[in-house]
């Protein structure tokens, strides 16, 4: 029995090398026992044989204990949050998922209607949806409890969970926002500067800056924008001035001083002009360079007319080029350049003589220069003949013949540029009593009233027609409210400052020269290269209508006779070289023209009333 004994103890510790071969493979597995031993295990050295392999059993279990308790706790605290988490400025530390998810979904709901923000002393409201706040609650509870066993979630459960950032869904607006509103309320620095006060040069102080600390109001709203401090109040960060109050009192003595110690001489090939301090120191400022400093600058435009009032010779003004009409025909007059001053030469040139330890003594040179408009440019237009003409009939009035012969001496002359063009309101402007205009019949709300420039409208019927038959583009033109038989059917303007004008384009690829004249009768022609020939057809009278009679006894009444309203269509044909081209329909709707009587309505009688 006892040797039974012995080979099943022996049987159980076999086992045992076996198990842990895994673990020492190296090690190499004793030979079997012989059965002709003494049959009592004497020569078995049992499990005290090898103690190395019992340690290494005992660290796995002990390991495996570990492990399991470490399992076990992560399980434990998994879940509730960590015990004083706030998410985003709710407090929800220690709470189960549910009473959390409540708390976060209230906050959220009572932040819909925007977080009250402060940036300096302005109170705002940001607007949640727009800033891309839009609470993730499952991913922001995930982040925070669950089964983990990273050891970083473990000793936040332990040691407590602090300030947490809500996980939040939309299009991240909230930093656009944010420089949207910094923008508003933003304060920008003030370099101190120097300005002149005749010749006495003044320092004018720094003064900061500030603007929104976007990065630091985006972390702050994200930490707190669901509950917190209201208003929250966002930073507010210093921008200070690149030029200091130093700065600009050591410029005062280095650079505007000087400027203005003594007289300025510009020498200009053999004449040379003397400047007074307080002459040339309307040209001057002092300004901050590229490199941040402080740094004398000359206007060159303006201090160039200053030294031309005071030495006229030293330059000659350039003279456009014109078309004038002599003899009947078109004319270019060249022409003349002009002897002038570069005025950024003018400017360095001074600039180095008033900042320099010299003389004071600038010598700049002159140069040609060519008039805005040359003798080519007039020669390409192609002004050479007439391409329209037309005239219309006076009335007796003179006063209005007067109005007309102003409106003609103001128009004569104008040069129309390919792709220009030209409004008649902006070539006579306001018609004024200063400008020689007189009180003269003009129409309004279909009644004749007296109007300072009344009767100018015959010179934009005149022009429209020139307009017309030139082939020019019709850009605006209002015909009269009743028709006027001095004037073709559907073939006339008016025309009322300011709201009333006529336009036409010159779309062809030659200049248009106007002429304007009145005898007895308004002349307007056009002077260019022909490009169409232009006929115009007319068509019935339809849809008329009648006119009343009206009595009126107020002061400045101006009678007038009846005359019926119609509507009536004008086509224009485009021709070139005998075949048409195209044509453009104008269609005019005449109201009636009432007849006025000045003076008081006649008695009535009860059964034959009048209008």
């Amino acid at each position: 029995m006892g040797a039974g004994r012995g080979l099943e103890s022996r049987d159980d510790l076999t086992v045992q090398p076996r198990a842990l071969d895994l673990f020492h493979r190296a090690e190499p597995t004793p030979p079997p026992e012989s059965a002709a031993g003494d049959g009592g295990g004497g020569n078995d050295p049992g499990p005290t044989g090898h103690p190395g392999r019992r340690w290494i059993l005992l660290g796995v279990l002990f390991a495996a204990a570990v492990l399991g308790a470490y399992v076990l706790a992560a399980w434990a605290v998994s879940g509730r949050v960590p015990r004083g988490t706030t998410v985003s400025g709710v407090a929800v530390g220690g709470m189960g998922r549910t009473e959390a998810q409540d708390q976060l979904e209230a906050a959220a709901a009572r932040m819909s209607s925007g977080v009250p923000l402060r940036i300096g002393s302005h109170s705002v409201t940001l607007d949640v949806e727009q800033a891309g706040l839009r609470l993730d609650l499952d991913r922001t509870l995930d982040s925070l409890m669950g089964f983990s066993l990273d050891p970083a979630v473990i000793w936040r459960q332990v040691a407590g969970g602090g300030e947490q950032v809500a996980v939040t869904t939309g299009d991240g607006n909230l930093t656009a926002q944010l420089n949207e509103l910094g923008a508003a309320v933003s304060t920008p620095a003030k370099d101190a500067s120097i300005g002149f006060s005749g010749v006495t040069p003044i320092v004018h102080s720094a003064q900061a800056g500030s603007k929104l600390d976007v990065a630091g109001a985006t972390r702050l709203i994200r930490r707190y924008w669901l509950a917190g401090p209201r208003p929250l109040v966002l930073p507010i960060t210093t921008i200070e001035p690149r030029i200091t109050q130093a700065d600009a009192e050591k410029a005062l003595d280095d650079v505007a001083r000087r400027a203005v110690s003594a007289p300025l001489r510009v020498q200009v090939g053999s004449r040379t002009v003397t400047l007074s301090a307080a002459t040339f120191a309307p040209a001057l400022s002092v300004v901050t360079n590229d490199e941040g400093h402080l740094e004398l600058k000359v206007d060159g435009p303006k201090l160039r007319v200053i030294l031309l009032a005071e030495g006229p010779e030293i330059g000659v003004v350039p003279k456009d080029a014109r078309i004038e009409l002599r003899d009947g025909k078109p004319v270019i007059v060249p022409g003349v350049a002009g002897v002038t001053i570069d005025p950024t030469k003018l400017a360095d040139a001074v600039r180095t003589a008033l900042t320099g330890t010299g003389d004071r003594t600038a010598q700049v040179t002159t140069a040609l220069k060519d008039p805005d408009f040359t003798t080519e440019d007039a020669q390409k237009l192609g002004v050479k003949e007439r391409v329209s003409t037309f005239s219309t009939n006076l009335t007796s009035n003179r006063q209005r013949t007067e109005n007309l012969r102003v409106a003609a001496r103001t128009v004569n002359g104008t040069l129309v540029l390919p792709g220009e063009t030209f409004s008649l309101n902006g070539v006579l402007g306001e018609r004024t009593a200063a400008k020689g205009y007189n009180q003269a019949p003009a129409i309004n709300g279909g009644r004749l009233i007296l109007d300072t420039g009344g009767g100018v409208s015959q010179m934009a019927t005149t022009i429209f027609n020139n307009v017309f038959f030139s082939g020019m583009q019709d850009v605006y033109h209002k015909p009269h409210s009743f028709y006027i038989s001095r004037y073709p059917e559907g073939r006339e303007a008016t025309v009322n400052w300011p709201t009333v004008d006529l336009k036409w384009r010159n779309d062809s690829p030659y200049g248009v020269l106007i002429q304007a004249w009145v005898t007895d009768k308004v002349n307007v022609s056009f002077w260019s290269t022909k490009v169409w020939d232009i006929t115009a057809e007319k068509g019935p009278r339809t849809n008329y209508r009648t006119p009343k009679t009206v009595y009126d006894d107020s002061a400045g009444c101006v009678s007038q006779s009846a005359n019926p309203g119609f509507d009536v269509a004008v086509r224009r044909i485009f021709s070139k070289n005998g075949r048409v081209v195209r044509t453009e329909t104008f269609h005019t709707s005449y109201i009636a023209e009432d007849e006025v009587i000045c003076g008081p309505k006649p008695n009535a009688t009860p059964t034959t009333g009048t209008d």
